[in-house]
């Protein structure tokens, strides 16, 4: 049976392969290697975190992606973006 997320990415911007146009196809290539299915991408542009962490990022690129997929997905999806350097934090609910 396959259930509906919502995955929130955010991204470091910085670097050479930091356009968001790079990273979405990257993203939901991951996505598709965890056996997710995505069905819309949506960009929420660069914001600032209220809570920077020291000597880190202060602001990132937040893109959306609404996924279909099994109910272990989820955790095989954090546990592929962990090892993403340019993916600073993942944040996936269930719709």
């Amino acid at each position: 049976m396959k259930n509906n997320y919502l995955a929130t990415i955010v991204f470091d911007p910085k670097g050479s392969d930091g356009s968001t146009d790079e990273m979405i196809p990257k993203l939901s290539e991951i996505i598709g290697s965890v056996e997710g299915e995505v069905q819309k991408v949506e960009n929420k542009g660069s914001h600032d975190f209220a809570y920077p962490q020291r000597g880190k990022l202060s602001t990132g690129v937040y893109l959306q992606f609404e996924i279909s997929g099994d109910t272990e997905m989820p955790t095989r999806l954090k546990e592929k973006l962990r090892l993403e350097k340019k993916v600073d934090r993942v944040l996936v609910e269930r719709k």
